[in-house]
């Protein structure tokens, strides 16, 4: 009788606590519990509407050698994301009357870009905004894109097969300011010109995503208003929208903020930059990409304090045709820089060596969440179980809150 009692209040009291537990503890057990495992070094959580921050939390190490905890303020690289503040700045641009969506580039450029199989085709900043321009990322000339900040301190060895095979092959990479990097890679008398930098196809045609384009939207910008990059992007966007210790290098930010990344064996890995470094070099936090991503949504829905509502809407919404897409499969649509997904999903995602970044509203709920890990998840089926496993608790959280907004 004893022993039957013991277990109807054990059963009870489980029954209850199940009851009591809220959305949002259960998601905090859930990324609790993956922090525990062997995978993800550090990452940060962030879940909002345009009017309220749900949930923001960090998990694990920013540093693991120096025990530092991995904050929603620490300070990492985010990939492809970077890309979105190009949207935002050529739609800045046009506001300020330097240029339009269909401006050919030679129009701007100090060097004349010409497809070298359609000579006489136009390249427009549309073109390099939706990656339909033609210009590609061929492997050969792309990869000298990344530098290693302190070569010469560094074991490639370590790091296992694949990260120490890339390692080496960027090793001897020399940093180089974005224009001279474009032009080498552009003209046919640059050192990292060739035609393989180019498609088969004419200038509109096809769809393919291009880091090297995107970089030359940003260079366009530049050239365009008199500012560098970084000062533009600070002034238009950083600035207004509150982003705090965010920047274009290592050196823009206090480096006892920024977090160490690391490879799938959990070497940390080296600091490296991209001389093409608008299209994934950008550093910031959860709480300033949050603080953005909010900013962006505003004005979608009507806010014209950071961009006019218009221009919004139409470096959001789908501008690349179907048929550009070629025999693939697509669901997806692409704006200026931003991804638009079934009509339904709103942002970009990044990923490089010890990263990977998710930023995405959903507009059928009026959510959006922000995900940062400084690990590699590239080659790494660990780590990117965790990462499902992170975005999937996310999800049910949104939904939750969602359906007690009813």
């Amino acid at each position: 009788m004893r022993q039957f009692v013991l277990t109807l209040l054990m059963i009870t009291g489980m029954v209850v606590y199940l009851k009591a537990q809220t959305a949002e503890e259960r998601l905090r057990d859930q990324l609790d519990s993956i922090s525990r495992q062997n995978g993800l070094r550090g990452f940060g959580v962030s879940v909002f509407s345009t009017d309220s921050l749900y949930f923001q939390e960090g998990y694990g190490y920013a540093d693991i050698k120096a025990k530092k905890p991995y904050k929603t303020n620490t300070v990492q690289n985010i990939g492809s994301i970077s890309k979105t503040f190009i949207g935002v700045s050529l739609m800045k641009a046009v506001e300020l009357g330097k240029f339009t969506m269909d401006t050919p580039v030679n129009d701007i450029l100090p060097f004349k870009v010409a497809h070298p199989k359609f000579p006489r085709s136009v390249i427009t900043i549309k073109h390099l905004a939706t990656h339909t321009s033609g210009i590609i990322d061929f492997e050969k000339g792309y990869d000298q894109s990344y530098v290693l900040e302190d070569p010469n301190s560094i074991t490639p060895e370590i790091y296992g097969k694949e990260m120490s095979k890339y390692l080496k092959q960027i090793k001897s990479n020399k940093a180089m300011p974005l224009a001279t990097y474009l032009e080498g890679y552009l003209i046919p008398k640059g050192s990292l010109f060739h035609k393989k930098n180019f498609l088969k196809s004419a200038p509109g045609e096809k769809y393919e995503y291009s880091n090297v384009a995107s970089a030359l939207a940003a260079y366009c910008i530049e050239v365009a208003t008199g500012q560098s990059f970084p000062e533009f992007t600070r002034q238009y966007i950083f600035n207004p929208v509150g982003m705090q210790d965010t920047g274009w290098s290592y050196d823009a930010i206090d480096p006892e903020k920024q977090a160490q990344v690391y490879a799938n064996n959990g070497q940390p890995l080296p600091a490296y930059s991209l001389n093409t470094y608008p299209d994934g070099g950008l550093r910031t936090s959860i709480e300033s990409l949050t603080k953005y991503m909010r900013a962006i949504m505003l004005s979608y829905q009507g806010d014209n304090t950071l961009l006019r509502n218009d221009l919004s809407k139409e470096m959001i919404q789908a501008n690349v045709n179907p048929t550009q897409y070629g025999d693939a499969e697509e669901t997806d649509s692409y704006g200026y820089f931003w991804e638009y997904n079934r009509d339904t999903v709103i942002g970009h995602n990044g990923g490089d060596p010890g990263i990977l970044t998710l930023m995405y509203y959903y507009k059928d709920i009026e959510m959006g969440a922000v995900f940062f890990t400084n690990t590699n998840v590239i080659d790494n089926p660990i780590a990117a179980k965790q990462v499902q496993a992170c975005w999937n608790a996310i999800r049910t959280y949104q939904k939750a809150v969602n359906n007690n907004k009813i």
